[in-house]
């Protein structure tokens, strides 16, 4: 190779070098460098330990504790985590925009003589700023601004002003209850139609009282979870001197929580006004309002707390199943690979069968009526099932269901683990009442 060349390639190699550690990797540090220099402060979110707001003449003041923000000033509750992260997150992102000279007597043509929002930010090594915020420019986007003590007016984002610029109920934590749903295994309810206790065991909700019966754990499991998610729609009081003002002394509603660590919290719900409720809990003074969506939630019945379901099992532990229909007698096992294998009809042995078809009008149909104590009619209507279908469980045990012929477009189920007749859908027995070529997978 002609030494000509060798340089050649030296110094195409050279220029190669440059262009990616100066054009390529240096011009992304250098762009990171000029961005972190637009903003206006050089500080992350969470180095900050405190927040001070001042709007409209009155101040509130946060600390960040943990993981939590907590308001001080001029109450002392817990503080809405996304208002104040927000927050936190704008004044420590925000970019200046553009900076402007301004005297000091020019500064009301900014809004800046009397800030909609004083913000005060304490970090976590003592470190202080603070930042002044007026009008907003002429297309909204933007808002002028004092950074610390400069004189200079600066344009910020809007979204500064926007997530600062709230009343103290916006700032709170507007949560009803301080619960995690997961940890409830007791809840008791008084409502206009009576007192009801549940207890939780696993999965698995049962009704205590009025009576001992399973109980519709998707009915409860939506219960807690309103409990859980409530929010005030507002502070009536911060301390309440009359109860009886509000309808607290005597409630109509009350649900009380308690939780696997012993804790326990209650809420009673007091007078309606307009669309919505009096409200308070055994943890604080403050009186609230909240949406009536809450009440017709919490006041329930009996029937609708119970299990509604034609049977209450767990198909995991089942290992035989025996449907007989208006068609033939149908006999399904389980194997060991969890398959279900047809051994009746004899035509049909060793078949593998749809499970679903086995299980699901069972797990996902629900009664529109219940009698404890049926009628000669209604228990008439039992005593030729039309179908009959029965539940071999690991133990031995067998559960049987039987289910009416049609009745108008009803069909009544009774089980043997109780004496409660069930009103169905008539398209309960229409699922069951198949031939076998139907579940033949």
């Amino acid at each position: 190779m002609k030494r000509s060349t060798v340089i050649l390639l030296l110094v195409a190699v050279a220029l190669g070098a440059f262009v990616y550690f100066y054009e390529i990797k240096g011009g992304k540090k250098r762009e990171e460098a000029e961005e972190s220099a637009k903003q206006i402060f050089q500080f992350k979110p969470e180095d900050i330990a405190q927040i001070a707001l001042n709007r409209a003449g009155e101040t509130s003041a946060f600390e960040k504790r943990g993981d939590a923000w907590v308001m001080t000033q001029p109450l002392s509750t817990k503080a809405d985590e996304s208002t104040l992260d927000a927050i936190a997150r704008n004044v420590a992102t925000s970019q200046v925009e553009r900076k402007l000279s301004a005297a000091a007597d020019k500064l009301a043509t900014y809004g800046l003589s009397e800030p909609r929002v004083s913000l005060t930010v304490k970090l976590k090594s003592g470190e202080q700023h603070r930042l002044r915020l007026g009008d907003k420019d002429f297309n909204g986007t933007n808002v002028y601004a004092l950074i610390d003590d400069s004189q200079e007016v600066a344009l910020v984002s809007s979204y500064l002003l926007e997530s600062a610029d709230k009343p103290l109920f916006d700032l709170r934590d507007k949560s009803v209850l301080d619960v995690e749903q997961s940890e409830v295994n007791r809840l008791e309810l008084k409502t206009s139609t009576g007192q009801f206790l549940l207890t939780r065991r696993g999965d698995d909700w049962q009704l205590q009282q009025p009576r001992s019966l399973p109980a519709d754990a998707n009915e409860v499991s939506s219960i807690l979870s309103q409990l859980a998610l409530a929010k005030m729609t507002e502070v009536v009081a911060e301390e309440a001197q009359d109860l009886k003002a509000y309808g607290l002394d005597n409630p109509t509603i009350t649900a009380r929580l308690r939780t696997e660590k012993g804790g326990e919290q209650i809420l009673m719900l007091g007078k309606k006004d307009g669309e919505q409720y009096y409200g308070k809990t055994n943890a604080r003074s403050v009186v609230f309002k909240v949406g009536s969506d809450l009440s017709t939630k919490l006041d329930v019945t009996l029937f609708k707390l119970r299990n509604k379901k034609p049977v209450v099992f767990n198909p995991d532990e089942i290992t035989r199943v025996r449907i007989k229909n208006e068609h033939q007698t149908i006999v399904c096992e389980k194997t060991a690979e969890d398959k279900w294998l047809l051994k009746e009809p004899a035509d049909k042995k060793d078949k593998e069968a749809k499970r679903y078809e086995l299980f699901n009008p069972l797990e996902f149909s629900d009664a529109k009526e219940i009698f404890d104590a049926p009628s000669k009619d209604v228990t008439a209507a039992l005593a030729n099932p039309v179908v009959e279908v029965q539940l071999t469980k690991k133990d031995g045990r067998i559960i049987t269901v039987s289910i009416s012929k049609k009745v108008g477009d009803s069909v009544y189920v009774r089980n043997s683990l109780s004496p409660a007749v069930m009103k169905f859908d008539g398209s309960l027995l229409d699922d069951l009442n198949f031939k076998v070529d139907a579940i033949v997978l």
